[in-house]
């Protein structure tokens, strides 16, 4: 399916110069490649990332850090 797309894409582009395709093998690679990224991050390491913003401790680390300089 993939490879009728990009088929068509090229066959209908006409005078592709070497710029354009690496450009758009690039932005494929790049693109396929954040993907197998997100799929391969581990459960427990999401998790623990989503809890980061509501978890208390680093802003009491910085309140004492506050209170020490003053």
């Amino acid at each position: 399916m993939i490879y009728n797309i990009v088929h068509s894409i090229l066959r209908e582009s006409g005078n592709i110069n070497s710029y354009g395709l690496f450009s758009f093998i690039l932005f494929f690679g790049f693109f396929i490649g954040v993907l197998v990224w997100a799929f391969a991050l581990k459960k427990n390491h999401l998790n623990h990332m989503s809890e980061l913003p509501l978890d208390g401790s680093e802003k009491n680390s910085t309140n004492k850090i506050k209170s020490e300089k003053l």
